[in-house]
């Protein structure tokens, strides 16, 4: 009886651990500010894989009041990143990124510190998939 409960909390364990693991990025990434990062340019190859696009961050048009000391914590963002997309809307997100007309942002969660968690891709100030749509 005992070694059908240890294979249990075995099978269990690995599920224990992933829940406590999300629950604790859950809590960092809400626990932090909305700061919106432009987007200075993005590998396209990346993007017409359809899963995501590889971006670089444009600190010198970024607004830099919203932290704090009014510099821009470079180090702690790194200079790329991924932001993952449906296959589906890939092109069409594409052709609106490349457009020159357009903005490309990205919302992060950022609190001193912590990791920085992308949460939404803006182009013109508003999400991606309104912006899609619109083309």
């Amino acid at each position: 009886m005992l070694k059908k409960y240890g294979y249990v909390g075995l099978v269990f364990l690995p599920v224990m651990i992933m829940l406590v693991w999300m629950t604790e990025i859950a809590h960092q990434r809400n626990q932090g500010r909305e700061v919106v990062v432009r987007l200075r340019g993005y590998d396209p190859w990346d993007l017409l894989s359809g899963h995501y696009i590889s971006y670089w961050l444009d600190w010198d048009n970024t607004d830099c009041t919203q932290f704090e000391g009014g510099l821009c914590p470079k180090l702690a963002f790194g200079g790329a990143g991924r932001f993952y997309v449906p296959e589906n809307k890939a092109q069409a997100l594409d052709k609106a990124v490349r457009d020159t007309n357009n903005t490309a942002e990205i919302v992060f969660s950022y609190k001193e510190g912590f990791k920085p968690y992308a949460l939404r891709l803006l182009v013109n100030g508003e999400s991606w998939e309104r912006a899609v749509d619109k083309n």
